[in-house]
Parts: structure tokens; sequence; C-alpha cells
């Protein structure tokens, strides 16, 4: 049974614009005959909402493309606004300078997936929190295992919201008929309802789920999210001590899964291989979506797009040249040419490429750190030149690696990038023609995360040791270095190591922007924070490309500070004409604001 209810606007959910912010559609679209009334009665009907809230999640790791009102692979956005990527595919299409192109009114198909992805997500979670009180139920244990989760799906899309948004409104009820008097709430406001509702939530969650499920682990890592964007430092210690100890949970730090017998792999390996992350014996994964090739209900038609989207475009013959003056690669080759890269890397289109501080810097020293070798990371140095001379290569240069002085667009062709999380090929879609990626399970949490949030906790609160323990912890599962008095620069670095892909970078650089301000560290304040903040001093040292504003195609890679959060879209706040929804400072309109709701 697939129920999905669009209420536009009217739930502070999917907008649509027919050509122009006049033509506002404001009718619910119900996409089955079934309506609230008659399916949101028990638990069964409650049991299946929580299916769409789970499935909301599975949209962020997967697919390509903005269409059909689908937001898909929107994780890219998280990690091009950071210290870590930048967007590869060309400006016409993506954001490159922050200051022209994100703005309120300008590029909705890419910032706003976020922003249609969370408020969808809010309000299936709303429809599954309003009609429990009046619903039946096997027990109330069942009743209160059923609200929590749908407290779970509400917290973590507030979570993503107000720390790439900022303030926002603050909607806790299911919306059934079309409402223009939203205010906007602080994000303090927000936060701090997440925190009473996740506190419930931790009370009653089962501790023992299917896979593709919310256990009560993984609402203690919301927890302990959200305490920490409080600055509830310490509770954020005790939730992710109790995440950690408590429910049977354990870093895997010996082989496992369907490779465990193939001696040149490593554990690292098997924790992202798509048979291991749902396994009985995973013991890391505390929350996953689960992707799966021809079952109904997946975030995505055509599997991951991992593949087209991370990878380079090393199939452009006119940018990849041999020395010899031959289009050096293409994707139209057979697999019986006899150096088929297409079959193992697929068609990259780079719409994201990492930085040189994600691509060299923080992998400085690595040793023998298993995240950084040859089973879960692609250095560029392994691309080779495979068209052959039939047709149109070079004869001479044709299966040995492509020479760097002879490519002339390095931004997107010539990079190297982590494959334990990039190269899927599971599954029947990815045989032949030029491979996207296919289907696999996603951690949507996973307690290496766990670690790396109580450490951060234990450094706000200057305990040192205990951060430099838990970090170790993590670096000594991978067979890294250990290292001694972490600061939270090591911190973020061990997690753009660790959680490529998982955590949510842009959202948590901010969330520790907010941090810096609100305790007044290094002199940061919340008074001009969009004027001089962390995030952007990060950004600015780390990452090469928005940093130098480095030049590429028409324009450059260009970042200011109030880009720590992004423009509330301009139609959204327009419609709402009974209310009134603030713009985020350094975007026209903010100079209309109003006090939020405290």
């Amino acid at each position: 049974m697939k129920i999905r209810y669009k209420f536009l606007l009217g739930s502070l959910t999917t907008f649509v614009l027919a050509g122009s912010i006049g033509c506002v559609k404001l009718d619910p679209e119900p996409l089955s005959f079934y309506a609230p009334e008659n399916v949101f009665t028990d638990q069964a009907g409650l049991e299946s909402a929580l299916v769409t809230c789970r499935k909301q999640q599975k949209v962020e790791f997967v697919g390509d493309a903005f269409d059909a009102g689908t937001c898909r692979t929107p994780i890219v956005y998280e990690y091009a606004f950071s210290d870590m990527d930048v967007i590869g595919s060309p400006e016409t299409k993506e954001i490159h300078n922050l200051e022209t192109q994100l703005t309120p009114t300008s590029n909705y198909s890419l910032y706003m997936r976020y922003w249609l992805l969370g408020w969808d997500g809010i309000t299936y979670a709303n429809t599954v929190i309003s009609n429990v009180p009046n619903a039946t139920f096997e027990s109330e244990e069942a009743k209160n295992a059923i609200l929590a989760e749908g407290y779970f799906h509400r917290a973590y899309w507030y979570y993503l919201l107000v720390n790439e948004f900022g303030d926002v409104p603050l909607s806790l009820d299911e919306v059934t008929t079309p409402k223009l008097d939203f205010k906007t709430a602080s994000r303090t406001k927000i936060l701090k309802q997440m925190k009473s509702d996740m506190e419930f939530a931790v009370q009653w969650l089962p501790i023992t789920v299917q896979p593709g499920q919310v256990n009560r682990a993984a609402g203690e890592h919301m927890l302990a999210k959200i305490d920490l964007a409080l600055g509830d430092f310490q509770d954020a210690i005790d939730a992710a001590t109790r995440c950690i100890e408590n429910y049977g949970n354990h870093l895997m730090t010996s082989r496992f899964g369907v490779n465990a017998n193939v001696d040149s792999l490593d554990v690292f390996n098997d924790l992202f291989n798509p048979d291991n992350i749902s396994a009985s014996e995973n013991k890391e994964g505390l929350y996953v979506v689960q992707e799966r090739y021809g079952i109904t209900g997946n975030g995505s038609e055509n599997g991951s797009y991992r593949m087209r989207n991370l990878v380079p475009y090393w199939s452009n013959g006119s940018s990849v040249k041999t020395p010899d003056g031959k289009q050096g690669t293409t994707y139209d080759v057979s697999p019986y040419d006899g150096y088929d890269e297409v079959a193992k890397l697929g068609r990259g289109i780079a719409k994201i490429r990492p930085s040189n501080y994600y691509q060299y810097e923080v992998w400085a020293n690595s040793g023998t750190d298993m995240r950084h070798n040859s089973n879960n990371w692609f250095d560029k140095s392994r691309l080779y030149y495979n068209r052959p001379a039939a047709k149109g290569g070079s004869a001479t240069w044709f299966g040995k690696p492509i020479q760097a002085a002879f490519v002339s667009d390095t931004i997107r062709c010539y990079f190297s990038f982590p494959t334990v999380k990039v190269l899927i090929y599971k599954d029947d879609i990815n045989v032949g023609g030029s491979p996207s990626g296919g289907y696999t399970d996603s951690y949507v949490f996973r307690l290496a995360e766990t670690y790396l949030i109580r450490a951060e906790a234990y450094w706000w609160l200057n305990n040192i040791p205990k951060a430099t323990e838990d970090v170790n912890t993590i670096r000594a599962r991978a067979n890294a270095p250990l290292l001694s008095n972490v600061t939270i620069d090591d911190i973020f670095d061990e997690r753009a190591r660790e959680l490529f892909l998982e955590e949510h970078r842009k959202s948590e650089l901010t969330r520790v922007a907010f941090l810096m301000a609100q305790e007044g560290k290094n002199g940061y304040s919340i008074s001009n924070f969009s004027e001089k903040n962390w995030y952007y001093d990060r950004v600015m040292a780390k990452n090469n490309f928005y940093g130098t504003q480095y030049f590429y195609s028409t324009n450059s890679y260009v970042m200011k500070p109030y880009h720590v959060l992004w423009p509330i879209p301009e139609n959204w706040i327009l419609a709402n004409s009974e209310g009134h929804i603030n713009q985020n400072i350094g975007y026209p309109g903010a100079e209309n604001n109003v006090a939020p709701e405290q």
C-alpha cells in the first residue's frame, strides 16, 4: 500500500510552482484512494505510514536527477558546500559561485532539494504523531513505540533544516487544510522541542528491530546529536555512552561477511559491502535504509547513481589526451577490448570532486590507515587510457596510465576518490552499457560516528584525554597512527576520513559554527554570525577552490560568510501571506525579518 499526501504549502511541504510565484497549487493530491481518516486508525495503518517515513531517508543517498517532484542525491550538496568537495558539473547546471547562484529566487532545483525533502519528512512524521492518540493498538507499549519513531523522523529532519537554514517554522501537528500563517521559530526552540521528543523516544523505541527500522540505539544517537547542537555536552556524552554500551553494538574490528575469507581485503571494506550492511553479524550499523533491486519502495528507480555522481569524468576523451595527441579514453568500448575501465568505474560525471584537503591533506602521514589503501581508495594514478587505436585512440598509450600533463580538465576528469562507498556493482541494472551505481543499503547512523560525537562533547568540556581516546578508538580500528591531544579540527579530520557520504558535512560544520558563537570561542559571536563564523573560516582554510576563488569554466568558486546558512526560498515566504517567515541575513528580504518565536 503506497500512501503519500501532499498538502502543498498547506502542510509546509512540497511547494509546486507552475510558471511563476503567482500560480501556487494548494490542493491536496493523494497518490492513493486511501484517506487518513480511513487508514491511520490502527496500528497497522500507522506502521504503513512509518514505512513512508523511512523511505524519505533513502532518497538522500540514491539517484541523480531532480524530476517528477523527487529529490534525489541531495547529500552531495552537503559536501559540495563544505571543506571536502566542490561541484564539478558545469555551472550552467550546478552552483559554483554561491554569491551569484545561491539566492532565494534561483536554482530552486539545487539547494531546495533538502528544503523540500525535509518538509516532506516532517509532514510524514507529523501524520504519524497526530494520529496516534485516536488510533487503536495492541498495547500501550506498541502505541508508544510508534509515537517514538514518529518523533525520531521529525527530529532527524529538523536537525538538518536548522543546521542548513537556521531559524525555520516549527510545525508539530498534521496539517490537513491549506495553512498560510506559519511563523519562524528560533533554531534553539526547535532543537529543545526535538530533545524533549527524543527523551521520550529513547524510552520506547524497541531495542531489537528488523534491518531498515529504527531501534533504541539509533534514538540515542539522534538524541546525542541534538544535545551536542544545543551545547548540552554532558547529556550528549550520556546518550552516546548508552548507545555504545547498552544495546549490543560494537565497532567491527574483525573480518566478517561475504568476503571474510578474501585475505587481500579488510574490515573497512567489509563494512560497506552491500551484502554486509544489514547483515545480522554487523554490530556497527545503528540505522540503515535498504535499497534492493526490483523491490517496491526503493528511493530510486535506477540504483544509487554513486558511480555517476562521484567518479571523475575520466571517459571524456576530448579532455583526456595521450602524449601523442590522440583522444585517450571513452565509455563506448566493449569488455572484449581487454581494458574495460567502464565496467570498473562506470561513466562518472564528477557531480562533486574533492578539495585538496580531502584528496591529500587529510591523508598525510596516514601510514597503514586502511581507509586510504587500494581496497578502499582509488588513486588517480590508477586511471588508464582505454580508447583502442581502432576507435581513434593511441596504439602506443593504450592500456597505460593517464598522464596528468595531458589532461586539460583536471577538475572533472582526474582526481582520486573513496571506492568503498562509491563503486557499487551489485545487481543486473549495472550489467553492460555504462553503469551508474547499483543498489545498496546505506548507513544512516553508524557507531563510528557515535564515538566521534562523544569525542567532540568531551572536547567542548575540555576533557581532552577522553576526546583523544574516542578518536583513537576509530583510528585503531582503521590501523591508523594514534593521535595525542586532539583538537576540534582533528575530530573533523577524522569525520572526513571515516564518514564520507554518511555524515551531513555542511550541517555538522554549521552546527559547530553555532556552538563557537554561542560559547564565545576564538572571537566568534551570535551577534555577527553571518559576517564571521567557524564554518566559513574552516572552508576557506581547507577548501582550495573556495579559498582561492578558483576560476573554472565561466565563473569562480565563491563563498561568503553568510553562506553558513542557505537562503529560505522566496516563494515560500511570499505565499505565507498570513504569517511571517524570515529570510537569512545576507540574502535579499532579510531586512523584513521579525524576532522569531523563542
